[in-house]
């Protein structure tokens, strides 16, 4: 054979490999034809047997949330026409229909299971992602749940079954045939506004922010808590904070200081975390905490103020869940800076997260570490678990376990920009003061007071107070003394007075410094 003829022969199996192979990789569609069946062909259906997807009052028609679990529903509607056998499909709809086999598609469509109480059903050995009958008996109707896909790219999925009245007799297609689309919305827990990377905006803004606890037996009555005198929510910690800083993010692993607070409410490491990240170019701002609330007491508000400016227009918060495996409610890169100016108000439902750092489904499972550590994710929504509060349960369904409340106070200018470029804003700064022209003569008292103004030395450190009952982790403060040297201008003596205890003589030397510390028991 000739050189010429070898290159030939194998530029001819080289196309035909690569034909076998595409023809392989090509997706295929179940063939759900039974093979109990004597005829080819289906009847006509005439909505005689149908599937559906069981819905509860919030949810929306034809469309699905990501990762969460549903319940399919293959019934007869006449019950002197009971089924005998059943098979249900979860695909892509855009199978190649001409072609059937078993194949495991790279394409996440989400998965079925069978229930372990329902001795009916068994996962097919003829297709993927495919359940079918396990007997032969007279059924009215069989559930089987479906864990919708997690991060798929795909938009659709298509839910298929195939019913067999007799041998004679068997349907598919009408009324046996469901295509879901994706749902697009933003969750309930999601800020109305995306997270910029540099914010225009020329001014600062003051916020006070309320966390309003809502879990209750009332609320959430499934596994509630054996001793609800126990229960409570940890502080509320968090941080107003730059682009740059993340205190905790869905996806990512927690942090030593989120561990401690999802796992026993103690806040410490969290709070040093953000105090030593204050920065005036990067990282925080200003440090969020609120009470804690325990039983009875856990329907009572925590407030907080903060401030955010064009370097720190984010804000994140968590408050612990107890009890709980590590479990907490939060909100995380919370987005302030918005088109239309400071974000003005705003209330947003909260649902459990989960740490990713210790074992559990309930409130009250005994502890036990994850290991390997999971990223931080919701808690499990839709649970298979009978001893989970959230079995079989969708986000959409599940009440709100708090709200939170963000609330502007006011907007300042900063001194030094052009305050044509802030609009609204100034005028709603000018708000506060009866009189321009009074506001701008405080602005230089204050300015005077800050040019004649040094400090004491620290004085000691208080006594260790502990975050909870009388030993364990705790904090200390110490504080210093503004002394002002004295000096003449034209105000009066009384306006001086007026604002010389409340005039911070420098953003970045605080008149008190706190730190953790710990009381033996």
């Amino acid at each position: 054979m000739s050189i010429n003829n070898f290159l030939v022969i194998c530029m001819k199996l080289s196309i035909l490999l690569s034909l076998i192979f595409k023809a392989h990789a090509q997706p295929v569609k179940c063939d759900q034809t039974p093979p109990q069946v004597t005829v080819s062909e289906p009847s006509e259906n005439k909505g005689l047997f149908k599937l559906s997807v069981v819905r509860r009052d919030n949810d929306t028609k034809n469309v699905y949330l990501p990762d969460q679990t549903y319940v399919l529903m293959l019934e007869t509607t006449n019950i002197t026409r009971p089924f005998r056998w059943f098979m249900i499909t979860v695909e892509d709809p855009d199978v190649d229909n001409s072609a059937h086999g078993f194949e495991h598609h790279s394409v996440d469509v989400g998965s079925l299971k069978t229930l372990a109480s329902n001795q009916q059903s068994r996962y097919s050995e003829k297709c993927f992602n495919t359940v079918e009958s396990a007997d032969y008996s007279e059924k009215n109707y069989v559930e089987i749940h479906w864990v919708s896909p997690k991060n798929s790219p795909k938009q659709k999925v298509r839910l298929r079954a195939t019913v067999v009245e007799n041998p004679e007799m068997w349907y598919t297609e009408e009324d046996l045939t469901i295509e879901l689309k994706k749902d697009d919305r933003k969750p309930l827990d999601s800020a109305p506004y995306p997270t910029v990377e540099h914010c225009d905006l020329r001014s600062e803004a003051r916020y006070e922010i309320t966390f309003n606890g809502r879990w209750s037996r009332l609320t959430h009555p499934r596994n509630y808590p054996s001793k609800p005198d126990e229960n409570g929510y940890s502080h509320m910690v968090g941080a107003s904070h730059a682009y740059d800083f993340t205190l905790w993010h869905h996806g990512t692993m927690a942090s030593l200081g989120m561990k401690l607070l999802a796992e026993d409410a103690n806040i410490t490491v969290i709070e040093r975390d953000i105090i030593n990240n204050m920065s005036s170019t990067g990282g925080t701002r200003t440090l969020i905490r609120g009470k804690r609330r325990h039983h009875p007491e856990m329907f009572e508000p925590s407030h907080s103020l903060f401030r955010a400016d064009s370097i720190h227009h984010l804000f994140s918060i968590a408050v612990a869940m107890k009890p709980s495996p590590d479990w907490f409610l939060g909100a995380s890169r919370f987005e302030l800076c918005t088109p239309f100016g400071w974000l003005e108000e705003h209330e947003m439902p909260l649902y459990p997260w989960d740490a990713g750092t210790m074992d559990g489904v309930s409130y009250e499972s005994p502890k036990s570490v994850t290991n390997p550590t999971d990223n931080i994710d919701r808690v499990e929504i839709g649970s298979f678990n009978s001893e989970s509060p959230f079995y079989q349960m969708n986000l959409n369904n599940l009440k709100p376990f708090a709200y939170l409340h963000v609330k502007r106070l006011a907007v300042y200018p900063i001194k030094g920009r052009n305050c044509n470029d802030i609009g609204e804003e100034a005028e709603e700064e000018s708000d506060v003061q009866n009189d321009q022209e009074v506001a701008i003569e405080e602005l230089r008292v204050l300015e005077s007071v800050q040019q004649h103004c040094t400090f004491s030395e620290w004085y000691e450190w208080s006594q260790c107070v502990p975050d909870q009952g009388h030993c364990g982790f705790g904090t200390q403060i110490r504080t210093r003394s503004r002394l002002e040297k004295s000096h003449s201008n034209k105000y009066s003596e009384e306006k001086n007075k007026q604002f010389k205890d409340i005039v911070s003589c420098q953003k970045d030397q605080p008149l008190m410094q706190s730190q953790p510390c710990y009381v033996d028991c």
